[in-house]
């Protein structure tokens, strides 16, 4: 399990090194990319007037088309754009669902979507703030469909991805569309550090030594189930220590908890 768990561990520890950074969206995509493979991620923000904004792509097949027509006026025509105009929630849903849901316009699907090459399309959708969303789209060039697995795989980290994403662009211009950097080793290897220490100290003045445990392992991702077989205890134990942490540090969901995290990250310095 803890070999499993280190290159989400390490894509985790370098996201959350790369925030408020140009290469955070970079870091975003390779940490999904630890869960679930595809061929393409690209990543677009939303807003309730004006164009769609570009973040990050690493398009390698018709990538012209995402700047020339998606970019361009498209998007409005995508089923992600239109489910996010009908308010829909945070969450993992697949392009089939939303078609099979809504009646598009079928040029998008006929035309520009078979251009670009995808055969199957997931999407991440995620609120920023109340006036901008973003959706991160996971493509597969084969034939080879995303399964229901992969889906739930996904929707457990979206209260960590939003968090992040909130932490990194809400009310912000300044980190959309710029070029991605890598981090220096050294630095990656002291947020590394950093964010082992912060999972260590995390709660440490409210919650009891257990519940701090189920905590940090909540924070790396861990389900009510992993979290039982870790710590050996039963599964109804974990929901008991969960509800208890939750109540201490007066917040109600995992999104919350992981905001609570990296704002105590930032403060460590």
């Amino acid at each position: 399990m803890q070999e499993q768990a280190a290159p989400f561990q390490a894509a985790l520890t370098q996201a959350i090194s790369a925030l408020g950074t140009p290469a955070f969206a970079r870091g975003l995509a390779e940490l999904l990319a630890t869960q679930v493979n595809a061929d393409s991620t690209v990543i677009v923000s939303y807003q309730h007037t004006g164009a769609a904004i570009y973040l990050y792509d690493d398009l390698q097949h018709r990538r012209e088309l995402l700047f020339q027509q998606y970019l361009n006026g498209i998007y409005a025509e995508d089923p992600f754009y239109r489910a996010l105009r009908s308010g829909i929630p945070d969450g993992v849903y697949s392009l089939q669902a939303l078609i099979t849901e809504q009646s598009g316009d079928p040029h998008y699907m006929a035309q520009f979507y078979q251009a670009t090459g995808w055969q199957d399309e997931l999407g991440l959708v995620l609120r920023v703030d109340s006036k901008q969303w973003l959706t991160i789209f996971l493509g597969r060039l084969q034939a080879s469909p995303f399964t229901l697995t992969e889906q739930r795989v996904l929707g457990k980290l979206v209260p960590l991805l939003s968090a992040l994403c909130q932490q990194h662009w809400s009310h912000s211009k300044a980190n959309l569309a710029q070029p991605a950097q890598q981090a220096p080793l050294l630095l990656q290897a002291d947020m590394r550090a950093r964010v082992e220490r912060a999972l260590l100290s995390f709660g440490q003045s409210r919650l009891t030594q257990r519940e701090q445990q189920v905590a940090a392992l909540l924070l790396q991702g861990h389900d009510n189930q992993a979290i039982a077989q870790q710590l050996a205890i039963g599964i109804g134990t974990v929901k008991n220590h969960r509800k208890h942490l939750y109540t201490k540090l007066k917040i109600s969901s995992q999104s919350a908890l992981f905001t609570h995290f990296i704002n105590h990250l930032i403060t460590l310095g």
